[in-house]
């Protein structure tokens, strides 16, 4: 996997072989995106911004309600099995110890839990990349703009908390 801006996480992690039709793929897109979106108002809450704080205080009130009411909807689903894994994740892709990883050029939707105090799962399409020696390498697939820039912010803020913590 190439190197850049990446951060390791120890999460639930799982992956399955799926073809997806454009609607659904579009459907688990959209979803991702709010998810990701609402985690990362949630978590910037502590940083300022040059709009103001009570613009921002606002965004992440309208972000919890969304989330509020996409955890009601995921409610209703049922529950996939997910490991404890130690993911390597990038804007682009993850990779993460699996002892029969995928083989290369399947599509996949892995499905991971991004916060350990939301129990929501993160379902992004995959296509399976050379697998190493018991290690699952996946870049994401078709993710929209948004998404996009939700998993980039995700990234990065993670990225600088792992540097905060090595140097504290």
């Amino acid at each position: 996997m190439p190197e850049g801006l990446a951060c390791t996480l120890r999460m639930p992690l799982a992956w399955q072989a799926v073809q997806l039709d454009p609607h659904s793929r579009q459907s688990r897109i959209v979803e991702a995106a709010l998810l990701l979106n609402a985690l990362n108002q949630m978590e910037s809450s502590h940083e300022m911004d040059a709009g103001g704080a009570e613009n921002r205080r606002l965004d992440r009130i309208e972000a919890k309600l969304d989330l509020a009411l996409y955890l009601l909807a995921r409610r209703l689903e049922t529950d996939s099995a997910l490991t404890l894994h130690d993911v390597h994740l990038t804007p682009t892709g993850a990779q993460w110890p699996d002892p029969s990883p995928p083989a290369a050029g399947r599509m996949l939707m892995v499905e991971f839990q991004p916060s350990e105090t939301l129990p929501l799962s993160l379902r992004l399409p995959a296509i399976a990349l050379e697998p190493g020696t018991n290690q699952a390498c996946v870049s994401f697939e078709g993710l929209s703009e948004a998404l996009d820039e939700a998993l980039y912010q995700f990234v990065f803020r993670r990225h600088r908390q792992a540097i905060r913590a090595r140097t504290a």
